[in-house]
C-alpha cells in the first residue's frame, strides 16, 4: 500500500492489497485481543478496588455518623451555654449588686450599734433605778 499508482488497478495488484490488508487487520486483531485482555485484568482490579473504597466509605459513614452526634450535642451544650452567660451577671452588675449588699450591711451594723448603745444605756438605767429602790426600801 506503500506505492500509489495513477494508472488502473489489476488483479494481482488488487490481491496484493488484499493480502496486505489482511495481514493489517489480523495484526490489529492481535492488539486488539491483547488489548481486551489487559482491559478485562483491568477491570478484575477496578472491581477489587471498588469493593475496598466500598468498604471504606461504608466504615467512614458510621464514623460520620457518630461525628454528627457528637456535633449535635456539643452543638446543644454550646447554646445552653450562651443562654447561660446571657444571664451571667456583667462585672459592673456585681459591683452594683455588691455594693447594694454592703450598704445594707453598713446600715444593720448602724441599727446594732444603736441597739447596743440603748441596751447599755437602758442597762444603766435599770441599775440606777434598782439602786434607788434599794435605798428607798432601806429607809
Amino acid at each position: 500500500m506503500a506505492v500509489q499508482h495513477d494508472g488502473l488497478a489489476t488483479k494481482e495488484d488488487l490481491d496484493q492489497l488484499k493480502q496486505e490488508l489482511i495481514a493489517k487487520i489480523d495484526s490489529n486483531g492481535k492488539k486488539i485481543g491483547a488489548n481486551s485482555a489487559k482491559i478485562e485484568a483491568n477491570g478484575v482490579k477496578i472491581d477489587d478496588v471498588e469493593k475496598r473504597l466500598s468498604w471504606k466509605i461504608d466504615a467512614n459513614g458510621g464514623k460520620i455518623d457518630a461525628n454528627a452526634a457528637s456535633i449535635h450535642r456539643l452543638t446543644a451544650q454550646v447554646t445552653k451555654n450562651g443562654e447561660a452567660i446571657k444571664e451571667t451577671l456583667t462585672r459592673e452588675e456585681y459591683k452594683k449588686d455588691y455594693n447594694k449588699l454592703l450598704r445594707g450591711q453598713d446600715e444593720m451594723m448602724v441599727v446594732l450599734l444603736r441597739i447596743d448603745q440603748e441596751r447599755a444605756a437602758t442597762n444603766a438605767r435599770i441599775d440606777r433605778v434598782e439602786t434607788d429602790v434599794e435605798r428607798l426600801k432601806a429607809r
